[in-house]
């Protein structure tokens, strides 16, 4: 290639990957990915150019940044705040984190893409309620419309922003790499295709089109009748009529040779040709009954019998004979110079595809649809119709089925197979793969071939992650009937290698997410927990401390629980409880918040909430908890009516710490209790 053509390519290139980062934002499975992100971290995503041109936004905005894009003097505030904080962004290493003028916090980072820059803009919540009340007055004093809350609100600290800041940034990043990777590869893969492209442009043509032009060759330069092509069936190894001509126009006479014939053996073993010139060939099987005369040539491609030159009806001279065998070393050639250009591309394409597969899997947050699509993905790339996902049960010491693809349900349900039992607990206890063309004759399993797999081959990898086997996984019955080769275990254990990761990593978000949510909860009504509520009071009293504002917390007690469990059993009475909880949950708005204080005791607080309010939301709670349906009804007759008992505390008329609030709390809900029940009782 000359100079000035390298730098044609260069610059070819170069054009092609401009704007690269803009249409790979604007694609389907990128706004899957954003709107991954936003709905799992509870942030609006967004993505601008480096002139701050909005290039991706997740669905609609936020309902609190909605609000203030409807008035023009607040989205005036809002364009000219967050696009200088995106601005700012590009002249800094490291990610922003502000709260906006309308106090939401947000953050906003740059990522790079083939040398083209964007910014990445995250929408959140408030960092505490003031900062609420602040928003609040804020649209009030444009005019806006009030912004109703239905649900509870979920306060975003500086901390919190930064660790979802992060996790977004790492997310994005790590598939723009794999992104560029690919981009890159796939340079490389066209670049190395027009080279080899150029060798030859026969370099590019089918078989068939290589012994067409032969015969058409043979035709032309040497006195022959007619001419075919014997090519040989897959399954039987019998070489038949593939393509013929003769010299008047035509197909040739259609001529077949069994495997085990002598004519196949001979050209197998090395003879230059075999050639009958009597009457000897005529009225054999397979041969045109009016030919006397034959001659045979064969077309060896990597050391095989590929193919087999039939001339008949024409006497050939010694030269003619050379040429005829010129013609099919030259053709053997040229077909094994398009097999390993087509293997070339094949391998390439394959590993094109592993990157793209590997990409595919990385944002799945579902771990049972992560397995299924990791086992149907690797059945794609190794073009097998039946497979297994199986993964170690640590604690049992055996792999149970996690996917399958292909097998039965009747076959599924009995997959645990314990560590070195069978194949797969053999390749998970010695964590080395199995390729295995044919199960009956492999001296590693030497076993009849099972009626449910149409092929004897299979292949079965480890999933590893630091040395340690995590799972297996199976693949069988290759489309075609092929056995699986020294290529496809190559290509399915690259992909096994950042198919483990992507589980693992899976697996243990899944966890920490499973036990920071059981830390504050209650197991059985779902409420939050006595110590989470204990921390949540300490902080809404230092915040109404601070900014000279009212507090109330509700104390409740549930009658006649004690008979309730006493008549009907506290399996019963735990269903009870969880209804009343659900109640309570029902009956309070979306900034309060409720607990089990410890036993059938609950505690709602109740954020900017004086006496006369508390009370009105007391007595609607009590109304609620007393027309829940329980299990076993309410039983007037037998005594026992399930009711609540409340106790009212406020701040900072009873108390001005935690537990002069609770303490206050309870003296009032004993008064309730003593009184009659069913009844609601402030601190006096």
């Amino acid at each position: 290639m000359t100079i000035p053509a390298v730098q044609a390519r260069c610059a070819m290139l170069n054009s092609s990957a401009s704007k690269q980062l803009q249409a790979l934002f604007v694609s389907e499975r990128w706004r899957e990915h954003f709107s991954i992100l936003s709905d799992t971290l509870g942030f609006h995503l967004s993505a601008y150019t480096e002139q701050g041109e909005e290039i991706l936004s997740v669905g609609s905005h936020s309902p609190f940044c909605a609000r203030l894009l409807s008035c023009a003097d607040l989205r005036y505030h809002c364009d000219s705040y967050c696009t200088s904080a995106m601005m700012g962004v590009l002249k800094l290493t490291q990610p922003l984190v502000y709260k906006c003028h309308a106090k939401i916090m947000s953050f906003a980072f740059a990522v790079e893409y083939l040398r083209e820059r964007a910014i990445i803009l995250g929408q959140g919540s408030f960092a505490g309620y003031q900062d609420f009340r602040d928003f609040m007055d804020l649209i009030e004093s444009c005019g806006v419309e009030q912004l109703s809350v239905n649900t509870p609100l979920q306060f975003t600290d500086a901390d919190h922003v930064r660790k979802v800041c992060s996790l977004v940034e790492s997310s994005v990043n790590h598939l723009l790499h794999k992104g560029e990777e690919s981009f890159t590869l796939q340079q490389k893969i066209e670049a190395l295709k027009d080279v080899m492209g150029r060798w030859s442009a026969a370099g590019r043509e089918e078989p068939e089109s290589y012994y067409e032009h032969m015969l058409t060759q043979l035709l032309t330069l040497l006195d022959i009748h007619a001419v075919t092509i014997l090519s040989p069936d897959r399954q039987s190894g019998r070489y038949a009529s593939l393509y013929g001509m003769k010299r008047e126009g035509g197909p040739a006479p259609h001529l077949a040779l069994e495997k085990g014939d002598p004519i196949v053996r001979e050209l197998r073993d090395g003879r230059p040709s075999v050639s009958y010139l009597d009457a000897s060939a005529a009225g054999r099987k397979g041969f045109p009954g009016n030919a006397t005369v034959f001659y045979f040539f064969p077309i060896v491609v990597s050391r095989k019998l590929a193919g087999i030159v039939a001339i008949f009806d024409s006497v050939l001279s010694p030269a003619d004979m050379n040429i005829v065998s010129s013609f099919c070393r030259q053709t053997a050639l040229s077909i094994e110079n398009y097999r390993l250009h087509h293997d070339l591309y094949r391998k390439f394409d394959r590993f094109a595809a592993i990157a793209e597969v590997s990409k595919g899997i990385t944002s799945i947050v579902n771990f049972d649809v992560l397995a299924q699509t990791i086992l149907e993905r690797s059945a794609d790339l190794l073009r097998a119709e039946q497979g297994s996902l199986l993964l170690m049960d640590q604690e049992a010491d055996a792999l149970l089925l996690e996917a399958w693809k292909g097998l039965t349900g009747d076959k599924t349900e009995q997959l645990r197979i314990r560590k070195g039992e069978g194949i797969a607990g053999r390749v998970a206890e010695l964590g080395e793969p199995y390729l295995v063309k044919n199960v009956e004759s492999d001296p590693r399993t030497m076993q009849k071939n099972r009626i449910r797999y149409k092929t004897p081959s299979f292949v079965s990898v480890p999933l590893k992650i630091d040395g340690r086997v995590i799972g297996v996984l199976n693949l069988s019955d290759k489309e075609g009937g092929e056995p699986f080769n020294d290529e496809d275990l190559e290509l399915i254990q690259s992909f096994a290698i950042h198919a483990a990761v992507v589980m693992e990593r899976n697996q243990l978000f899944t966890q920490s997410e499973t036990l920071k949510r059981l830390s504050i909860t209650d197991p059985l009504t779902g409420l939050l927990n006595r110590r989470y509520l204990l921390d949540r009071l300490e902080d809404e009293i230092s915040r109404a401390g601070r900014h000279s504002r009212v507090l109330s917390i509700l104390m409740l007690d549930i009658d006649g629980f004690k008979s309730y469990n006493d008549t009907y059993g506290h399996a019963t009475g735990d269903r009870a409880l969880v209804i009343i909880a659900d109640a309570v949950m029902n009956s309070i708005r979306a900034m309060d918040i409720a607990a089990r204080y410890g036993g059938d005791e609950l505690v709602v607080i109740l954020p900017e909430t004086d006496k006369e309010l508390a009370l009105h939301i007391a007595e609607r709670l009590r109304r609620d908890a007393a027309a829940a349906e329980l299990p076993g009804a309410q039983d007037a007759a037998a005594g026992i009516l399930m009711t609540v008992s409340i106790g009212i505390a406020c701040y900072p008329e009873h108390g001005m710490t935690a537990s002069t609030l609770l303490d206050s709390a309870d003296k009032a809900l004993y008064r309730a209790k003593n009184g009659g029940r069913n009844r609601i009782e402030v601190h006096s």
